[in-house]
């Protein structure tokens, strides 16, 4: 039987790691577990990894690369806001139908707490971008930056919220989550809009 390959085997142990930790979090996930689990040794494992800490920033930061890729490659082609943003949805729904989006308290861990806080603030931003990107939302505001911030932060933390609705009911398909969060962000911004503050 060939031998596998170190990339191949990396990835292995990743989905497995990425499968348990959102299973149980962080801290209930010991290192035999996802060696167990990834088909490999605890020593293979740690030729790769460093530590389970080293292994759960790696997806953190994937997870944030991958989040910030997939929103663009949803609305490169889209046109206008509405289409953009809607694209964006399903682009950041279609990457938790791959992956679970990991969470957890990192509250005893300074550095797992601060790469959790650059991956959020990556998803922010492609949020940010794709909310003021036709140039008209909260356009008449002195601080047009923080109130598409603010937005965004809202947005992310409600289609987390959808998803964790969704791992319960996983028959649901993606479309119905994305019509459901365009009908209840698009009323919300156009009334912004009607109201003068965009």
């Amino acid at each position: 039987m060939p031998r596998m390959a170190a990339a191949a085997r990396r990835e292995i142990i990743c989905v497995a790691a990425r499968g348990l930790f959102a299973e149980r979090d962080y801290r209930a996930v010991t290192v035999d577990e996802i060696a167990r689990r990834a088909g490999v040794t605890p020593p293979v494992l740690y030729d790769h990894f460093y530590s389970k800490r080293d292994l759960y920033s790696h997806l953190l930061e994937r997870q944030a690369e991958d989040l910030t890729a997939r929103v663009a490659r949803s609305t490169v082609q889209a046109g206008g806001g509405k289409a953009r943003l809607r694209a964006a949805y399903d682009g950041f729904l279609a990457l938790v139908e791959d992956q679970p989006m990991l969470a957890g308290d990192h509250s005893g861990d300074e550095d797992l707490r601060a790469t959790t806080s650059r991956r959020d603030a990556q998803a922010d931003a492609a949020l940010a971008e794709v909310l003021g990107s036709g140039g008209r939302l909260f356009s008449g505001e002195p601080d047009r930056e923080r109130s598409l911030e603010l937005t965004a932060r809202w947005v992310r933390h409600g289609l987390l919220g959808l998803t964790a609705w969704w791992r319960e009911h996983p028959e649901t398909p993606r479309d119905v989550l994305v019509d459901h969060a365009m009908a209840i962000t698009w009323t919300g911004l156009r009334s912004l809009r009607k109201h003068g503050r965009g």
